[in-house]
């Protein structure tokens, strides 16, 4: 099916990388302020080492939250500079889970998803005809064969034990 719809099309940031530009800003603002910090001015029970800790904590988190009020703006601008288009666009209605389940494995197998339902129009209708569309060119699955052993005790007797067991 075919139809035209109405998309919107702005700039938008990204908040993740605001906040960190921010956060590192707000960081950088503490080493430099760190630099002028003269130990002689600090109060009584109070390092340097503290000092720049706690401006480095301050600062960081107030230009992590700078940084995402920021992108808040930008964001907004944008949204008011929105620009909206009418486009093409072809809409599937495809209902049926068993139909969705058997595209997707033929596109993982890289065979086209069309071909099986123009071949076999009741693929997927039960369990028996779920499997292939195409068998002619796969080799059919060995069902009796018997598991990879995982220690030469099992593969001695052709047995595999069952996660858990004892045996």
């Amino acid at each position: 099916m075919k139809d035209q719809i109405d998309v919107s099309v702005r700039r938008s940031p990204k908040y993740s990388v605001f906040m960190g530009i921010g956060a590192v800003l707000g960081i950088a603002i503490a080493g430099i302020l760190a630099i002028f910090v003269d130990p002689a001015d600090m109060p009584m029970g109070y390092t340097v080492a503290k000092g720049v800790g706690l401006m480095l904590l301050v600062l960081g988190i107030g230009g992590l939250f700078l940084g995402g009020l920021v992108a808040l703006i930008l964001d907004w601008r944008g949204r008011k500079k929105a620009r909206e288009f009418r486009v093409d666009a072809q809409i599937d209605m495809v209902d049926d889970p068993k139909e969705i389940a058997r595209r997707r494995i033929a596109e993982a197998r890289g065979e086209d998803p069309d071909a099986g339902a123009a071949e076999d129009p009741d693929a997927g209708a039960d369990e028996g005809t779920a499997a292939s569309a195409n068998t002619d060119s796969a080799p059919a699955a060995d069902t009796h064969a018997q598991p990879a052993a995982d220690d030469e005790d099992d593969a001695e007797t052709g047995r595999d034990s069952a996660p858990g067991s004892t045996v």
